[in-house]
């Protein structure tokens, strides 16, 4: 994943914009949280999150910038992602808390570079925290692969 400059300018001032108003996207975020995933801990009571969601607008510029911030935060994302769904919930809402602080400044432009730079965070912390990962590795593509196809010849072969 690579931002262009002017994605790269976008992130940065809406980030500078959600950290001004944080109040208003944080209030926001958490109703739709709330509404989406009604079993989401809510972590106000333990955390500063205010510190931490701008740390993470200022670390959501590069691959390395986002892998360190979520190496140094692993104990805030764990408590807070406790479900590998709970991470995709986490950006839908992001998003949609977005549009509301920003405005008639969330334009396409901004929403697709959130949208990519949050996509890499997701699948960069169900690794980190979950173990998930979507990619898999060739050698085991093609044993799947021709498992399947010796499958499909033996079932069509078959009376």
């Amino acid at each position: 994943m690579s931002l262009s400059p002017y994605q790269f300018q976008l992130l940065t001032s809406s980030s500078k914009d959600i950290c001004d108003d944080f109040q208003h996207f944080f209030t926001y975020f958490n109703l739709l949280v709330k509404k989406k995933l009604p079993t989401f801990i809510s972590c106000s009571n333990l955390f500063d999150h205010k510190q931490y969601i701008c740390s993470l607008t200022e670390h959501l510029t590069s691959q390395q910038s986002i892998w360190l911030y979520i190496e140094k935060n692993r104990a805030y994302l764990s408590r807070l992602f406790q479900d590998k769904y709970q991470v995709n919930v986490f950006r839908e809402a992001f998003l949609m808390a977005l549009s509301t602080t920003l405005k008639s400044k969330f334009t396409l432009a901004v929403r697709k570079a959130w949208q990519s730079i949050l996509f890499v965070f997701t699948n960069m912390v169900q690794t980190q925290i979950h173990g998930v990962s979507n990619v898999i590795s060739m050698l085991q593509y093609r044993n799947k692969r021709s498992m399947t196809t010796q499958l499909n010849g033996k079932l069509r072969s078959d009376p």
